[in-house]
């Protein structure tokens, strides 16, 4: 199960595209991490690339991280099919420009037809650059 999270969570990290120009633009720290995960349950390829940093990392359960293009191809590519996820417990400490989103993530997925159902522990932290809020990095953790 842990290599399949990994799996789930390095072609997550595959998607830096052009932002779509329907896309809400994040207010503040905390909408900037939720609308990221949104994104990812609506498989949006185009969103996800415009939230996210040009040096957008996350880090998966094994420790490997994955730049933004490779999320963005990945969510493209079908690759990566997220069928629901909910977020929980989230608890936000903003230092100026930058915040610390932590939570859990109640997803269902499956990567190339190998479903995952369960919780995960998540970190992001956004950025807010000209006037934008943007994620930097998230960091992707089983919970038990």
């Amino acid at each position: 199960m842990k290599q399949l999270l990994t799996i789930f969570f390095l072609g997550l990290a595959a998607l830096t595209a052009s932002a779509q120009t329907s896309s809400p633009e994040p207010v503040e720290g905390t909408d900037c991490s939720n609308l990221f995960f949104k994104a990812l349950l609506d498989e949006d390829a185009n969103a996800v690339g415009g939230l996210v940093s040009s040096d957008f990392t996350v880090t998966s359960f094994n420790g490997r991280t994955i730049d933004g293009r490779a999320l963005q191809q990945a969510i493209g590519q079908n690759y990566i099919i997220v069928d629901s996820g909910m977020l929980t417990g989230t608890r936000t400490r903003t230092y100026g420009d930058v915040a610390v989103v932590q939570g859990l993530w109640n997803v269902s997925a499956r990567i190339q037809n190998n479903g995952f159902n369960g919780d995960v522990a998540y970190t992001s932290v956004c950025v807010r650059s000209g006037g934008r809020w943007k994620v930097t990095t998230v960091q992707l953790t089983p919970a038990q």
